[in-house]
């Protein structure tokens, strides 16, 4: 199997006025595409004097994209509300356009803000400050990333102010907490589980369905505070732990439903889904928590058809905007139940498995309406290629040396997270690195996908062995 990596290039230390550079962390922190300076140019993202990431190996089978010399005229002014390793691939989109790009993110040390031409080190979740922030510097577009905070507080602002590419707060508000949504699909119909909501000092009934039952916060994402209860005396622990990780320290109960676990990657446009792409999903660190996937899915048809049926429903009855509609549903090959729906990008390069398998720009797909471009529709491949995504996450916390990836299959690339000799804490919490591979075919990646953690060994430096994740 042949292997991609990149290699970083840092400058010196600048200093950590809000304006300005923070510190550099000396860290490989991730893999964009096509962010290499052009043959003599020693600039990336209009930073002068920086070189970029070097790309080294063979090519990933993208179409090639334009380049950022350094040399256009900046003349628009982006914000992009997020500055981690997921949002690093929409900030060099944008700089492809000759953007001048804020990032705006409360930890010096992620990526982004290695690389935009301003950063904000403000937390957005704060939509006042983010708000205070956007009016004060005269934005002329802000750009969501992967996180729900990232995008209900651009929501609001962008409500407050008449940006684009937003749904109203009020439509946001019902598609990214689960309490809201789920009164959306109950409405509309969806085929959803049954689910009632639980707030601080009122009382609750035990949903219809018995046991077991699903416990949730409403408010927060990557699977953090769910809990599964097989029983009565298990449910208000559970109750109090979604509770703890709410924001608004609030819960919804669900029944359980049974079958696999999938996602619906759509673009929306004129009112409809115009292009959309499904993803075989596993859980096999944490129960909650996505870090196995593949492209193209095995879903059958009949239930592809009956999802994009339902998003078009919600998209008629909420009015939502051009731009992605991302969801994650539940189906056991006959029918299904929509668990969540979003409108940001989802976390983890989850585009770049799409990108690598179609060949196209599901990136910069995402970034068009919030910059007031018109939607562009991509030529699909007629033969798309089967390729994997591993999350490698861990359920003990430990310290690395380094690690190795034996999948089956060919072209290998790996986006590494941490150093050697860092700390890995556990998931949902903190990740080690993702990696992409391309199967020979359809059937080794339906049969391998679902145990990718089983490929990747790892040498620890907290204990003399060793392990497997």
């Amino acid at each position: 199997m042949s292997v991609r990596c990149v290699e970083e290039w840092w400058p010196q230390e600048r200093s950590t006025d809000y304006r300005s550079k923070p510190p550099r962390a000396n860290r490989c922190a991730f893999l964009v595409p096509g962010a290499v300076p052009k043959d003599g140019c020693d600039t990336l993202a209009g930073w002068p004097g920086e070189r970029g990431l070097r790309d080294v190996g063979e090519p990933t089978g993208l179409q090639e994209q334009p380049q950022y010399s350094g040399n256009r005229t900046m003349n628009k002014r982006a914000l992009l509300i997020g500055s981690s390793f997921s949002a690093a691939p929409m900030l060099f989109r944008l700089k492809r356009r000759g953007i001048h790009v804020s990032v705006c993110g409360s930890a010096p040390s992620d990526p982004c803000h290695q690389y935009g031409d301003a950063s904000f080190f403000v937390d957005y979740s704060k939509r006042e400050a983010l708000l205070e922030l956007v009016k004060a510097e005269g934005f002329d577009y802000i750009v969501p990333t992967c996180n729900d905070y990232s995008y209900m507080s651009g929501a609001w602002v962008a409500d407050q102010i008449g940006l684009p590419g937003f749904d109203r707060f009020e439509v946001a508000e019902k598609l990214h907490t689960k309490d809201g949504f789920r009164g959306v699909t109950n409405a509309c119909g969806t085929p959803a589980p049954r689910a009632i909501w639980v707030r601080p000092d009122e009382p609750y009934a035990l949903p219809d369905s018995g046991f077991p039952l699903l416990v949730k916060p409403v408010d927060s994402f990557s699977g953090r505070g769910v809990t599964k209860v097989e029983d009565a005396a298990s449910l208000d622990a559970a109750v109090r732990s979604a509770m703890a990780a709410s924001r608004s320290a609030s819960a919804v109960i669900e029944n359980f439903v049974e079958g696999d676990l999938y996602s619906h990657s759509a673009y929306i446009k004129g009112g409809k889904v115009a292009v959309d792409f499904f993803v075989d999903e596993f859980c096999t660190v944490y129960p909650y928590q996505v870090n196995c996937s593949n492209y193209p899915s095995r879903l059958p048809d009949h239930v592809r058809e009956g999802v994009r049926e339902a998003m078009n429903d919600l998209i008629a009855r909420l009015d939502l905007v051009d731009g992605l509609l991302h969801t994650q549903f539940i189906s056991n090959g006959r029918d299904f139940w929509i668990i969540e729906c979003m409108r940001r990008c989802p976390g983890d390069l989850y585009g770049g498995l799409v990108e690598r398998s179609e060949g196209i720009d599901y990136t910069d797909m995402f970034v068009q309406p919030f910059i007031g471009e018109e939607l562009r529709m991509p030529d699909l491949s007629a033969a798309p290629r089967s390729i994997g995504r591993h999350t490698i996450s861990f359920a003990q916390p430990l310290v690395f040396q380094s690690f190795s990836c034996d999948f089956p299959g060919s072209n290998l690339e790996v986006v590494p997270l941490k150093n050697s000799g860092e700390s890995v804490g556990v998931a949902p919490f903190d990740k080690l690195a993702i990696t992409f591979h391309e199967y020979a075919s359809a059937d080794q990646m339906f049969t391998h996908t679902p145990k990718l953690h089983e490929y990747v060994r790892m040498k620890r430096l907290d204990i003399q062995q060793q392990v497997g994740e």
